[in-house]
């Protein structure tokens, strides 16, 4: 049974909880939730060179609520020069014109110098000391025998000046005709030639890490700051779904392959040690870096969503 009582209790109950709703609405909401879905960026890598990507999370973040990226792997172009190409080869001829010019040899005189020299003879005479020359049967004598021959003068030498040879004319000039050269301006598609993919997170080092070679590595970064670099690799491979389909980056094509599965961080920072994930989910730049082993072109295409202090 309603009284008055419980009827005015009711009422005040009511307008208490309109003027609290009113003052919400008056209040200027504290937060702001930054959300990017599906923006790409673009690298080229080669073995011993990463593409690499930069994420920047607010510094005032309060809590992530998706973290993920997909990998497109793909062949590229690159330009020869810069001409309307042909379109059907994409190759346009462009000319160049090679106007006027002299190449000068600027040398002074040259000479090749040779002191005297001198060559020595010593042996005074010869002789012969057989009376018969073979072959037999028949017998050719030589007379008188034995003989000497004499060299005269004896012994003696020969003797060769000193001399110089000149190069000449010097200094000269040779010239070039105007003339033109023709080259093929356009585009160069370079094939994807990496098979074996890596990919990896750097983060502040503290020094509180362990190295683990091949899963937690350290880098020195171009700004002298301590870095250590993660191997998110076998985490991710770890959470893809056990279907042919769900295949680990290998070439040319989107990863994760099918669906809306994508590479998430979120996820994979789950089973990591605490400092590691507190240094992954750290506010700040963010380096994402790609390892092939050839040459390659990547796009990472980001979905971030963050909860941050309004500004």
């Amino acid at each position: 049974m309603i009284t008055f009582e419980s009827a005015i209790n009711r009422l005040a109950e009511r307008v208490s909880d309109r003027t609290q709703e009113s003052r919400n609405i008056r209040l200027q909401r504290r937060n702001q939730v930054v959300d990017i879905y599906g923006m790409e960026f673009t690298r080229q890598g080669d073995i011993g060179e990463p593409a690499s990507f930069y994420i920047s999370i607010s510094p005032d973040l309060i809590y992530f609520e998706r973290f993920e990226f997909k990998v497109i792997i793909e062949s590229f172009r690159v330009p020869i020069a810069g001409a309307n190409g042909d379109s059907d080869s994409g190759i346009s001829l462009e000319t160049v014109r090679v106007r006027d010019r002299s190449l000068n040899l600027n040398v002074e005189s040259t000479s090749l110098n040779s002191d005297t020299a001198e060559l020595g003879l010593t042996t005074a005479d010869i002789s012969v000391s057989e009376t018969v020359a073979s072959p037999n049967p028949h017998s050719h004598q030589l007379s008188p025998n034995p003989h000497n021959h004499q060299i005269t003068p004896n012994p003696h030498r020969h003797t060769i000046p000193s001399h110089n040879h000149t190069i000449t004319p010097n200094s000269h000039n040779h010239e070039t005709d105007p003339h033109n050269h023709t080259i093929r301006a356009g585009m160069s598609f370079e094939t994807v030639t990496a098979s074996q993919f890596t990919i990896w997170i750097w983060i502040e080092d503290k020094g509180q890490i362990g190295l683990i070679p091949g899963l937690i590595e350290p880098i020195v970064s171009s700004s002298g700051d301590d870095m250590l670099r993660i191997n998110m690799t076998p985490y991710f491979m770890a959470l893809l779904p056990a279907e042919p389909r769900f295949r680990w980056i290998n070439g040319e094509g989107v990863f994760p392959s099918a669906g809306l599965i994508n590479f998430d961080v979120l996820e994979a920072v789950a089973y990591m040690d605490e400092k590691l994930r507190e240094g992954i989910l750290k506010p700040g730049y963010k380096r994402i870096d790609i390892e092939g082993d050839g040459i390659f072109n990547a796009t990472l295409v980001n979905y971030l969503k963050y909860s941050h202090v309004n500004r």
